[in-house]
């Protein structure tokens, strides 16, 4: 069998050194894959943590909602991201973005000073013909057996 490939040499080496040195740049400043809570910076002192996650669902084309405390604007979840944010000891209720009021979107909880908390963010295409996007957010407490599984699946954003 003769074949016709012919393998040639790069023209321009330095072209193709300045590609793949882009490439390790945007590798090292992207989002590190599967970290954990147990390697970020520790909390602040007096500082309570809480981290957001929110999974990917391929296939899906959520909006990307805001993430309240107490009313306050924290952050936007986008899909397949985990972030986390100090915050003052005290009672608080972590609400999301969404075109309606809807029941049972928000989670209320008490931080105590050095105390760590996960919450994830949920969508649900419900179809309300009166929102665009027609989806519903939740704010839902992550079972502390469910921390590193999710974490495995998303791109850790550090402090937000």
């Amino acid at each position: 069998m003769n074949s016709d490939i012919t393998i040639r040499r790069a023209r321009n080496p330095a072209g193709v050194a300045l590609t793949l040195l882009l490439c390790v740049l945007l590798g090292w400043a992207g989002p590190a894959l599967a970290m954990s809570p147990d390697e970020a910076p520790p909390i602040g002192a007096g500082l309570a943590r809480v981290w957001f996650l929110r999974q990917l669902i391929p296939g899906s084309a959520f909006h990307a909602p805001m993430i309240y405390a107490n009313g306050a604007a924290v952050a936007i979840s986008q899909e397949g991201t985990a972030f986390y944010h100090d915050i003052s000891p005290g009672d608080y209720v972590f609400s999301v973005e969404n075109c309606t009021r809807v029941p049972q979107t928000s989670f209320s909880l008490t931080l105590n000073p050095g105390s760590l908390f996960a919450l994830q963010v949920q969508s649900d295409d419900s179809g309300f013909s009166e929102c665009e996007p027609p989806q519903i957010s939740y704010v839902r407490p992550v079972a502390p057996e469910m921390v590193a599984p999710l974490f495995a699946e998303v791109s850790y954003l550090g402090a937000r």
